[in-house]
């Protein structure tokens, strides 16, 4: 986690600008909430999938009747599958 120094240019003066990673992304530009996919699935809690499992029919659907079925979009990066604090670009100045 060393730091990174990027140097710009300003009209009289020469600016530095020290860079850090990403707190909530750790560096790679993407969601940590929806992992760049841009949508999450509705978590289901251990008792309602192992209700659905011992409910299943047969073995074909006794795994998949526990998986949760339901998904919204992420709050977090409005679907837009970047880190919202860097922009994505997996770096903040400080």
């Amino acid at each position: 986690m060393g730091m990174r120094y990027n140097y710009e240019t300003n009209e009289n003066a020469l600016l530095m600008v020290a860079l850090k990673t990403c707190e909530d992304c750790g560096g790679s530009g993407i969601c940590s909430e929806c992992n760049g996919e841009g949508f999450v699935l509705k978590k289901r809690s251990d008792e309602s999938s192992q209700r659905a499992r011992t409910k299943a029919k047969n073995m074909a659907t006794r795994f998949t009747a526990g998986l949760p079925k339901k998904w919204s979009y992420c709050t977090k990066c409005s679907s837009s599958r970047s880190c919202s604090t860097c922009g994505g670009r997996g770096k903040i100045s400080y």
